[in-house]
């Protein structure tokens, strides 16, 4: 019985009716797979029928000295681009599909919250061979974290606040879009909790939408995050024969934005003021990490991005008489794998040794509050950097709200109009034989799912291996 219960999940719990587990990139069809395209050396050619991804905004260059210095933009280039916009506008009806994470709006919704997080192929990535036991293992792993996960979102009301900011920040972007003479609906999807994509997707085809910008609201570009959200909106568009023709435009990181940089400068200084002597204060950027894996063999631009982004904002503090000195660590890393470091927690305790007493803390990879930095940053970090010996402790908060943030994503928007592009072929979409197939391979995987899932829970051994990884 519990093994079949573990097989079962093998579907993400409380999707929309009928979705199914999308596969890994690796195992879709080269003209299906959508690669990132970034100027900062992992430009891929993009095969024929991917999405078309575009990164607009300031010109990014390849020596990063220059391109601090061309962060600020053209404003001639955005006069262009704003007049192209405008025949787009009075032909098309508009759509802004805001990506994000999600997150468990009550305990009760942790574990099958954890177990979509988990199922994703771009979270844990199987070999080929064992890929149809990722609904096994995400139950397994859920199942085992959501006890200490219900503890940390307790700790902060009992939910994670990301869609009640999510959809504040559609809100926001819609009447900027309104300002600059742009009607557009605005829609939120998240990965793994409500409204999920497939329901945002719903919406705009109800809609009827004819041209569309695809906004992640990660700065920077990762498999994990971006990349994973793309490839079920590519999954999606595929199959219907409306949405393959509607023209996207994807942006795919934004972090290089001159509306970006200075937002984030704006905060970090006006936090610093809290410390009696500023100028002493640490700038302690904690971003997300990911495994090692998916930048050394996958080409995931996500470190350099980051290490790219601090370097920007520093410079832009620098201009503004901050010369602070800073780092940056790596924090929420899952797993016996290794991560990108420096780990955030390692980071502290040296730091504390070293004699640093005042630490201003950024959260650089998050531009919503949420359980990363309500709960870890604001209380784990915190006491373990109090009880290293840091005695000041400050936290910029994210970004949210903030007018110059949310005008300039609006921009980038616009910016991306022109260049959106129908991702397939309509009469190319997936055939009623290719649903039969797929069908098919499911029940065979959760044939041999169950058969690993009964193995598994009669040894102990594995479960306390398993424990003592992810707890």
């Amino acid at each position: 019985m519990e093994a079949t219960a573990l097989s079962a999940g093998f579907r993400p719990l409380l999707k929309p009716h009928g979705y199914k587990l999308p596969r890994s990139s690796s195992q879709k069809n080269s003209s299906s797979f959508v690669r990132c395209e970034s100027s900062s050396g992992f430009n891929k050619p993009k095969p024929e029928g991917s999405i078309a991804i575009t990164h607009r905004g300031s010109s990014f260059k390849t020596n990063v000295f220059e391109q601090a210095r061309s962060v600020a933009g053209d404003s001639s280039s955005y006069d262009d681009t704003t007049a192209k916009t405008r025949s787009h506008v009075a032909e098309d009806k508009i759509g802004v599909l805001l990506l994000n994470l999600g997150g468990p709006e009550t305990l009760n919704d942790v574990q099958p919250f954890l177990y979509n997080l988990f199922a994703d192929p771009d979270i844990i990535r199987l070999p080929r061979p064992f890929q149809f036991l990722q609904g096994t293992i995400a139950k397994f792993i859920s199942v085992v974290r959501a006890p200490k996960s219900k503890e940390g979102y307790a700790a902060i009301g009992g939910g994670s606040p990301l869609r009640k900011i999510t959809d504040e920040q559609a809100d926001a972007i819609k009447m900027a879009l309104q300002a600059k003479n742009i009607a557009a609906n605005v829609y939120v999807g998240m990965r793994y909790w409500f409204p999920f994509t497939e329901e945002a997707v719903q919406q705009i085809k109800k809609d009827k939408i004819t041209r569309l910008v695809v906004l992640p609201l990660y700065p920077q570009y990762s498999i994990s995050t971006t990349g994973s959200s793309i490839r079920v909106l590519q999954d999606l568009f595929r199959k219907d024969p409306y949405l393959a023709g509607v023209p996207v435009a994807i942006i795919q990181s934004w972090y290089q934005r001159r509306g970006y940089v200075t937002s984030m400068a704006d905060l970090i200084k006006k936090e610093l003021q809290n410390f009696s002597d500023p100028k002493e204060a640490m700038i302690f950027f904690s971003a997300h990490g990911v495994p090692v894996s998916y930048v050394e063999n996958s080409g995931d631009p996500y470190q350099k991005q980051m290490e790219e982004c601090i370097f920007l904002i520093m410079e832009e503090l620098k201009a503004r008489g901050v010369p602070n000195e800073h780092i940056l660590a790596y924090q929420s890393r899952v797993g016996p794998v290794q991560w990108l470091k420096p780990y955030t927690d390692e980071v502290l305790v040296d730091l504390g040794k070293k004699g640093v007493k005042s630490l201003l803390a950024v959260p650089v990879s998050f531009v919503s509050e949420h359980i990363e930095t309500l709960e870890e940053i604001d209380m784990e970090y915190r006491e373990l950097a109090l009880e290293s010996g840091i005695e000041n402790w400050g936290r910029v908060p994210a970004l949210g709200l903030t007018p110059s943030f949310i005008t300039d994503l609006a921009d980038a928007v616009i910016e991306s109009l022109p260049s959106a592009e129908a991702i397939w072929n309509p009469s190319a979409v997936v055939s009623e034989d290719s649903e039969s197939s797929d069908a098919f391979n499911y029940i065979v995987k959760m044939f041999f799912g169950s058969i690993l899932a009964f193995v598994l829970l009669l040894s102990p051994k594995m479960i306390d291996a398993f424990r003592n990884h992810l707890i």
